[in-house]
């Protein structure tokens, strides 16, 4: 009976050993505070608006061609705002700092905050500004297609 009872604690150990290893291994890949362990660095989620949508909630697909994806720091200062415009292709939007208000007409405002990222509207009349009294600080990342060149703004009359 004694030897039982040792197999079975020897074998309760094993497994609550085994159990802890895995729960540290899948706590490196996975961390609950959103960062994810890989070849020692840590990466962090930014949070995004509606990932698979536009902000307006529109499906989306990338352009087919040779890609042309390019990459903008955009500061609009107080007081400012962007001209009445559309994007003919997907443009990422990562706000770095400050609040980013963006009138999309029918569709309404949105405040997007510091440390967010979304996905603009595409096709759709919108214009953008700081939501406070300070600059807002944006990262544009447009994927398009090289040949035609996509990227620019598309200046509109008016919001829809």
């Amino acid at each position: 009976m004694n030897t039982l009872k040792s197999i079975l604690s020897v074998n309760k150990i094993i497994v609550v050993l085994g159990l802890s290893l895995l729960a540290s291994y899948a706590n490196a890949i996975n961390h609950t505070d959103g960062k994810t362990a890989y070849e020692d660095i840590t990466a962090t989620v930014i949070p995004m608006v509606g990932a698979n949508k536009t902000i307006i909630g529109q499906e989306f697909k990338f352009p087919s061609g040779s890609p042309l994806i390019n990459a903008f720091n955009i500061e609009i200062t107080p007081g400012k705002k962007t001209d009445v415009h559309q994007h003919l292709v997907p443009l990422y939007v990562y706000v770095v700092s400050g609040d980013l208000e963006v009138d999309y007409g029918s569709k309404g405002k949105k405040v997007i905050p510091a440390g967010s990222s979304y996905i603009e509207a595409m096709n759709w009349c919108h214009y953008g500004k700081p939501a406070g009294q300070g600059p807002v600080k944006l990262i544009g990342i447009y994927l398009g297609q090289a040949n035609p060149d996509q990227i620019k703004p598309v200046s509109c009359d008016k919001l829809q």
